[in-house]
């Protein structure tokens, strides 16, 4: 190679190394980038991106549980708990899984979660269902059902259920499968999920199958069909459902039905894509079904078609029933060292993957054919399937004790409840009749102070009268008094000086003395004349009882105008005779107006009170106008002051009505008819 060529060599090795140097930084930068996104949702999404490595999705779900565990909210932090707990169940890290559900329970345990607490337990089941430990799986989905009810989550409840009923079909207790279904089904109607009433349809035919009841079984399964036409995820549903209804036919021996409904199921011919596995199994049932028939036309091709599919899929329990039915086939045409090899290759496999179903299959059929080995085989069979009899008993005695313990302790949480409950009701009451005892105590004592304060009032009204009364008294004292003065002075001192008089009128002087003398008569009949006006003049009183009726308002209008610094008005109409008017009326009127002023000076802030009396119409009118603050009269509350004034006018058959306007002030117009109040009328 000459210096030049070499020289260009190095120079395009050095590019061709810079160049990958360069995209080695740039992927270095994205791994840098590739850890850091910048929330646990997009973490979370990550993980479940196939296109990723697996152990890089295992470290997007460690970042989001890093993150999530500075998260502050307990709810918000519990839920991403859950989350990435499933995630892992479905990455099969095990040990994150348990460490993550773990986590979700404790928090969803201290912060009262019943859904969290359910769906730990329901990602405990599936954990479990899938190691196969099913009476650990069917006890954690025993425990989230128990939770969803107390929910009342019917969808979530219901599939807790169908899990229970497929472990109880998987261990052959088919009855307590059966009743677990018919439990989920309403729960699945209820809400309206026809895909989940088809799946528990479907199973109830297959346990009908394994209990004999194949025309339950057929029937179970079309009802599975038809709830099957009303959703829209068919997927292969329709051809696992077809098979399942041939392997009822098979069971009878009705082979050529069994064969018309697995040609139904082949007739999809997207199963090879959908799913190549059922595929392989309705061609080897099929087939199976022909050789059981007697048709032998293309067999044993079609069991061997079945298998290469099956062994394509590295699917042992297929290609140990394609070997079992390829052993049968030999066997029936006398290929003993065929059956026989082929018999054993499904046993060995069936061991492996610890099928014991499969394994026992073989044991029986090696026991028919090999006649050297056959007692060997025969006792292996035996002791193989009273020891899974036995393991079934224990399994179900579990599943038992499960439902009894679990059952036992909602008892006695709900007797807890219970009595929780009533010490709650009893305490209520002792409470509610407390507060009664204190309320009609409270009561008592306010009526107490309203019954004194009644009294007080009427002792009021009967001093009232009583003042008035005297006052009565005192002037018909006074005026008798007068009367009586009135005629000693008219009858006696009157009389006396008359008599007087015309006795010194017969008298004659003469001279200067006569000047005098007409002096003193002229003198004597002026006083005669003073003292009949005086008389007269006592024995007319002009004093009225109204004069004493409005002083007494004038008194109460001082008194309280000084308190509150307003101006007042009292304007009786000359209409009014008080006399008339009976003084019960005239006691109820004052206390209005008193109760009036009250409120005035407590809530008004009046500038001027003005009180006016009219007769209209045989209408007695009273009118309270102050000029003040006002108020909202859809807001006024019925006190006992009002009410006391209501009470007092309604005594009279009279309206009251009270108008305010805010900032302007309020009127209280009173109106009784005269013929309610006269005192010749029975009040």
């Amino acid at each position: 190679m000459s210096i030049v060529k070499f020289k260009i060599l190095c120079f395009y090795l050095s590019i061709i190394y810079l160049f990958i140097g360069c995209n080695l930084k740039s992927t270095d930068n994205n791994k840098t980038v590739f850890y850091k996104p910048d929330s646990i949702s997009i973490w979370i999404k990550q993980s479940k991106d196939k296109t990723l490595g697996l152990d890089d999705r295992k470290k997007y779900l460690l970042n989001s549980y890093n993150y999530n565990n500075k998260e502050i909210n307990d709810s918000i932090k519990n839920r991403n708990l859950l989350k990435i707990a499933f995630e892992a169940y479905k990455l099969k890290d095990t040990s994150f899984f348990k460490k993550v559900n773990s986590e979700a329970y404790k928090l969803s345990q201290q912060i009262q979660d019943t859904f969290g607490i359910a769906d730990v337990h329901w990602n405990f089941g599936n954990f479990f269902a899938n190691k196969e430990n099913l009476d650990s799986a069917f006890y954690h989905y025993y425990k989230a059902n128990e939770c969803y009810k107390i929910i009342h989550h019917d969808y979530y409840s219901g599939k807790m259920l169908y899990n229970m009923a497929i472990i109880q079909k998987d261990i052959q207790d088919y009855t307590g499968s059966e009743i677990l279904i018919f439990q989920a089904i309403p729960k699945f109607k209820s809400s309206k999920r026809d895909i989940n009433i088809y799946r528990c349809y479907n199973l109830l035919g297959i346990v009908n199958n394994e209990l004999d009841n194949y025309d339950k079984a057929v029937y179970y399964l079309n009802i599975a069909l038809e709830y099957l036409n009303k959703t829209d995820k068919r997927n292969v549903y329709k051809e696992m459902s077809l098979n399942n209804i041939s392997l009822v036919y098979q069971k009878q021996g009705k082979h050529k039905e069994a064969i018309k409904n697995l040609d139904k199921a082949l007739k999809n011919d997207s199963l090879k894509f959908k799913n190549i596995s059922l595929y392989a199994k309705l061609i080897d049932n099929k087939a199976y079904n022909k050789f059981l028939d007697g048709d032998t036309v293309n067999l044993p091709l079609e069991f061997y078609r079945s298998l290469k599919i099956r062994d394509s899929l590295h699917y042992i329990s297929g290609i140990v029933i394609s070997k079992l039915h390829l052993g049968e086939f030999y066997a029936k045409y006398n290929d003993t060292l065929r059956a026989i090899t082929n018999i054993t290759e499904a046993y060995k496999l069936a061991k492996s993957v610890n099928n014991n179903r499969d394994k026992l299959a073989a044991l029986k059929l090696l026991s028919k054919i090999d006649k050297t080995n056959a007692n060997r085989y025969l006792k292996k069979h035996i002791a193989l399937n009273d020891s899974l009899h036995a393991e079934e008993r224990k399994i179900r005695n579990k599943f038992t004790r499960i439902q009894y313990e679990t059952d036992e302790y909602i008892q006695e949480t709900q007797q807890l409840s219970k009595q929780k409950r009533w010490i709650t009701i009893i305490g209520f009451f002792i409470i509610a009749i407390i507060s009664l005892l204190y309320y009609i105590k409270r009561q008592q004592s306010k009526n107490k102070e309203l019954l004194l304060e009644k009294e007080q009032q009427k002792a009021n009204e009967e001093i009232y009268e009583l003042i008035l009364d005297q006052n009565n008294k005192m002037k018909e004292g006074r005026t008798q008094e007068r009367h009586r003065i009135s005629e000693e002075l008219h009858d006696g001192v009157l009389g006396k000086l008359f008599g007087t008089r015309m006795g010194l009128g017969f008298l004659n002087f003469n001279g200067k003395d006569k000047k005098k003398y007409d002096s003193y008569i002229d003198e004597m009949q002026g006083i005669e004349n003073d003292i009949r006006i005086i008389s007269h003049e006592l024995k007319n009183e002009t004093l009225t009882h109204e004069y004493d009726f409005i002083s007494l308002l004038e008194s109460l209008l001082e008194k309280q105008s000084e308190i509150s610094k307003f101006e007042f008005k009292l304007i009786c109409k000359d209409s009014v005779i008080w006399d008339e008017i009976s003084n019960h009326f005239k006691i109820n009127i004052y206390r209005i107006i008193q109760e009036a002023i009250h409120n005035i000076n407590k809530y008004a802030k009046a500038s001027l009170v003005e009180i006016t009396f009219l007769i209209n119409n045989d209408m007695l009118n009273l009118v309270i106008k102050d000029v003040g603050v006002g108020f909202e009269t859809n807001k006024i509350y019925s006190g006992i002051g009002l009410n006391n004034m209501k009470s007092r006018v309604n005594k009279f058959n009279g309206n009251l009505q009270i108008d305010s306007i805010k900032n302007k002030g309020t009127n209280i117009s009173i109106e009784v008819e005269l013929k309610e109040i006269r005192k010749h009328e029975n009040i």
